[in-house]
């Protein structure tokens, strides 16, 4: 299907073509209700007709159009319109990590700017993973580079369009892009986010070198260089680089469980070995919107790559405070009683679910069940990944019960007093509720408002999202982290995301007094079940 000039697609009128490839057409488009350009990708029609993929399509939706990150370019809606499946997105100017390879060569990336977009795109992705996505296509070519206003660049991660869930284990190895795929998606196994953790450090070391580490078309040929331990090194061709060996050969590991267990750990250790401290880790910026002052980006360059001028690293500054004094606790305690609890998921309607089913339960990965000190660790906070600490660490107390059946793995608790560990929180206390997913337990998103002190040192109030995880350690602790990503504007820090490490530390048994909620009985997580609600974006339009 080809497009003209001024030709009417899905309610969008066609400006122009920007390129093409083997998932689709791009066009730039306007909207003719809000007057601002978009890029439209029209699939292409083998994808459009594939029964399999269009389900899958239609299931990712709402998770697709609610992915709100300074890294990820934002899909406005999808549909289907004259039978062809459609992606609209942001339409932002710049190019693609793949064309500025072009315009440099033979000269290759500088490793600052390099691992500052690996930095980005490891948070891009492991944002989405959360949320039961993966990308499934990492490479250069989906990764923009564009000024805003003021010279601070945005570095941006495209394609999500067509995104898989973590849940569609295996089986398919149709359009994959051989030099940047993982061997278990080369060999139709089971694909997680360390799949994207393995393009990532693929795509990473084709900018660091100028080739990708495996560069076969044939799938077969590519297995057999895994298998006979035969990738090349960052040092065969940059002696000077010899340092982060280790760290690529581990997020390049053949067998997925020899990788880091998220992408951000794969950055960071690049980051540190490169010697570029914690203060020094580039960061995301503070808004991923684009302005109608700034120039846009087409958003898919896999199909086109607009030139700009070359792109600085992005510039490093000290971390701003984002909450105020009786905040700092609130955060911790507020954010685990009120908002995992009882709090406003994001984009979402919670959604009540029956105890589990009568069955033959699984043996828990790694059973959450007995009385928990839960630390969050203030001393160790970042703040757009820069050191910002903001003691004191505040803990918390917490009875846990934990069980599986076939479907998966549910955990809920019931906070106990901070004097007395053997009675429940009264008044004030809460609920939470988490499931296993991806080797850790994980929460649901919620939204939480938070004081906060602007830039001229006003005090305000903005919106937040809360994410925890836990991650089960060989001694019996959990090992994770609270991530905080604020939402709104108030005080000119839209988009900031804020990491408070956290330790959860067996205490006990549940004590007896103590009635914790029904495992699976509270608000189902994003991570594991797509949203049933209607998103902020039109979602999807049926076919006219």
């Amino acid at each position: 299907m080809s497009l003209p000039s001024g030709a009417s697609f899905a309610g969008y009128i066609v400006s122009r073509v920007l390129g093409s490839g083997v998932t689709g057409e791009v066009y730039l488009v306007e909207d003719p209700q809000s007057m601002r350009r978009q890029a439209l990708k029209v699939l292409s029609g083998e994808l459009s007709a594939d029964p399999d993929f269009k389900a899958r399509f239609r299931e990712e939706t709402p998770i697709v159009v609610n992915l709100h990150y300074p890294h990820i370019v934002e899909v406005q809606e999808r549909g289907q319109f004259d039978g062809r499946l459609y992606v609209a997105m942001e339409y932002i100017e710049g190019t693609s990590a793949a064309q500025l390879m072009t315009d440099r060569f033979p000269a290759v990336s500088p490793t600052d700017e390099v691992l500052a977009t690996v930095t980005a795109i490891a948070g891009a992705l492991d944002y989405a993973h959360l949320r039961g996505l993966t990308h499934r296509d990492v490479k250069p070519a989906n990764i923009l580079l564009a000024d805003r206003a003021g010279g601070k660049q945005r570095i941006l991660l495209t394609d999500f369009g067509i995104a898989r869930q973590l849940a569609q284990a295996a089986g398919d190895a149709t359009h994959v892009n051989v030099a940047y795929a993982a061997p278990e998606e080369l060999s139709g196994g089971r694909v997680d986010g360390r799949a994207d953790q393995y393009a990532l450090a693929a795509t990473a070391f084709h900018l660091l070198t100028g080739t990708p580490p495996v560069a076969h078309a044939d799938p077969a040929a590519a297995l057999r260089r895994h298998r006979d331990g035969k990738l090349p090194r960052l040092s065969d061709q940059r002696p000077e680089l010899a340092h982060l060996d280790s760290v690529f050969a581990k997020a390049l590991a053949e067998r997925p469980e020899d990788r880091f267990e998220t992408c951000h750990d794969f950055a960071q250790a690049a980051s540190e070995l490169a010697g570029l401290s914690t203060g020094e880790r580039p960061e995301p910026e503070p808004d991923a919107e684009s302005d109608d002052d700034e120039t846009d980006t087409a958003a898919a360059p896999e199909d086109v790559a607009a030139t700009t001028p070359e792109p600085d690293v992005p510039r490093k500054r000290g971390p701003r405070k984002v909450l105020v004094g009786a905040a700092v606790v609130a955060l911790v305690v507020g954010a685990l009683v009120a908002g995992i609890a009882i709090g406003r998921h994001t984009g979402t309607t919670p959604k009540q679910v029956a105890a589990p089913t009568p069955t033959t339960p699984a043996p828990p990965p790694a059973p959450l069940d007995g009385s928990y000190r839960i630390e969050a660790q203030r001393t160790k906070q970042t703040y757009n990944y820069v050191a910002d600490p903001q003691p004191p660490d505040v803990s918390t107390w917490w009875a846990f019960r934990s069980s599986c059946t076939q479907k998966g793995c549910s955990a809920a608790a019931m906070q106990l007093d901070d004097n007395d560990h053997v009675q429940a929180m009264s008044p004030g206390g809460g609920s939470l509720f988490m499931q296993f997913a991806d080797g850790e337990w994980q929460s649901a998103p919620v939204d939480l408002d938070f004081p906060c002190v602007g830039p001229d040192g006003s005090q305000s109030a903005q919106g937040t999202t809360m994410v925890l995880a836990l991650r089960p350690q060989p001694n019996g602790e959990f090992v994770g982290e609270e991530v905080v990503t604020v939402r709104t504007d108030e005080c000119g820090q839209r988009s900031a995301v804020i990491r408070v490490p956290t330790v959860a530390s067996r205490t006990g048994e549940v004590p007896p007094a103590v009635a914790v909620p029904e495992p699976g009985s509270g608000p189902q997580s994003p991570e594991l079940h797509p949203p049933s609600a209607a998103p902020t974006a039109a979602p999807f339009r049926p076919q006219h």
